[in-house]
This record gives C-alpha cells, sequence and structure tokens, in this order.
C-alpha cells in the first residue's frame, strides 16, 4: 500500500486514533488501513439487545468493519489475540505478526499509541510498544508517529460539556482522565471537513457507545472544535510524510 496503516488494540481505537485522518487520506486518494489486535471481547455492551458476552467478540468485528467502511479504509485486520491480555502475550510473535503486515503492505507511515495509551489503558501501551519494535525490524522502515491528544483540550472539552449541561461521560472517564502533556514534535492535522465521517464511524460501534455517551449526540460547532483536529507526533525521529501527503 501507497499510504497510512493504523493500529490499535480494540474496535473503535481506530477512531480514537486517527479517525479523521484516515477519512482524510481515503479522500485524497491514499491507500488507507486498519490493523487490530484484539476483538475487545470484554468491552462493554451499550444495550443488551446489541450483543451478549459471548457474541460481543464477533458483533464488535462487525462494528470495525462498519467504521472502516465509513472512514474509507482499503484493509482491514482484526486479530484473535485475548483482550486484555497484551501486557502478557507472546510478544515476539505478535513482532513477527506485525513486520509480516509491513512486508506484505508496505505502508509509507503508522499511526499507533503513544506510551501514555491515551489513558494508560494496558493493552494500548503493549501495543505502543510491540508496533515500535516491529518497525525497528524493518529494513525500509515507514515513518512512525504517536497519537496525541493534549490534555489541555480534553480538560476543555470536559469543561465545556458541564457548562451546556450535557454528559461528558468517555467510556466511564471524564475528559480530563485523557491525554498527555507531552506534545514534544507534535503536529496538527485539520479534519474538519471529516468530522461527521468520524462520528459516524465511532457510532458505528454501537455496543461501546450507549446514549449517555458524550460523543453520542455532540453537534457539530462541538465535533469541529474539538474533534476537528488531530495531533501525531513522529517516534523515532522527524518525518513529515504525514502533513506533506495531505498538503496540511
Amino acid at each position: 500500500m501507497s499510504g497510512l496503516l493504523v493500529i490499535g488494540a480494540h474496535p473503535d481505537d481506530e477512531v480514537l486514533l486517527a479517525g479523521g485522518t484516515l477519512a482524510a487520506c481515503a479522500a485524497a486518494g491514499l491507500e488507507a488501513g486498519v490493523v487490530c489486535m484484539t476483538r475487545g471481547e470484554l468491552g462493554t455492551i451499550a444495550d443488551p439487545a446489541l450483543a451478549t458476552r459471548d457474541t460481543l467478540a464477533d458483533v464488535r468485528l462487525g462494528e470495525l468493519r462498519a467504521s472502516c467502511l465509513e472512514l474509507g479504509t482499503t484493509l482491514v485486520k482484526c486479530w484473535r489475540r485475548p483482550d486484555g491480555s497484551l501486557r502478557w502475550a507472546d510478544r515476539s510473535a505478535i513482532v513477527r505478526q506485525l513486520v509480516g503486515v509491513f512486508h506484505a503492505h508496505r505502508p509509507k507511515a503508522v499511526i499507533s499509541f503513544g506510551e501514555d495509551g491515551l489513558y494508560h489503558h494496558p493493552d494500548h501501551i503493549a501495543t505502543y510498544e510491540l508496533v515500535r519494535r516491529a518497525v525497528k525490524r524493518v529494513p525500509d522502515p515507514p515513518a512512525l508517529y504517536r497519537s496525541v491528544w493534549p490534555r489541555a483540550m480534553m480538560g476543555s472539552l470536559g469543561a465545556e460539556l458541564r457548562r451546556r449541561g450535557l454528559s461528558d461521560d468517555l467510556w466511564e472517564l471524564a475528559p480530563e482522565d485523557f491525554g498527555t502533556d507531552d506534545l514534544d514534535g507534535s503536529f496538527a492535522i485539520d479534519v474538519r471537513p471529516f468530522v461527521q465521517c468520524k462520528l459516524a464511524a465511532l457510532r458505528a460501534h454501537r455496543t461501546q457507545v450507549p446514549d449517555h455517551h458524550a460523543l453520542a449526540g455532540i453537534d457539530q460547532g462541538l465535533a469541529e472544535r474539538f474533534l476537528g483536529t488531530e495531533w501525531f507526533a513522529p517516534l523515532g525521529g522527524a518525518s513529515d510524510w504525514l502533513p506533506r501527503a495531505l498538503g496540511r
């Protein structure tokens, strides 16, 4: 592939990491793909009519495919590593699997988590570590970026939601629990034209977005203000491939 690969731990991570950027790549004619380490079988079930604990893994796989369809991704891979256990998984095997994906598809750039894991989720942090190891094993490695959620921006989102009397629930966490102060080397991508696509992709994960979720009914103005910019920082050296490819 000649474009972008986003690597997450669970279905819906693709939207959190780079939903607008994936859609922007697709609109620019760049190939865009997603690799997901697990099927998220330990996740929440927003409505018991959507899934049971026994069916959730398959339901979330379907939600991932629906989300990626909204984002225009051309490659979707979802592995069956145990949810919640990436810290203790066979890391050498996962790294080999990732290296195989890089060899097969030749992405120009990869986006994954930073060491903060967005909100210190152990599977997210393990994914960050695994992706970094795999990229180092590729002779002609892709540009590697960490997704950055500025902590100050998340605090502003929470404050604005509460000021308007709206729910600030993000997967049973407050917005202030997300993000990092480590903005070193980060840059912004304007994805406002793709905010509705990004929201549609997120809401495709129906089991994970209950009615009281902060983003379930966020209006256009708030969405553009807080979801219309995505930040990234290169890992392992400066790289301008992503902003240059998107003309940002």
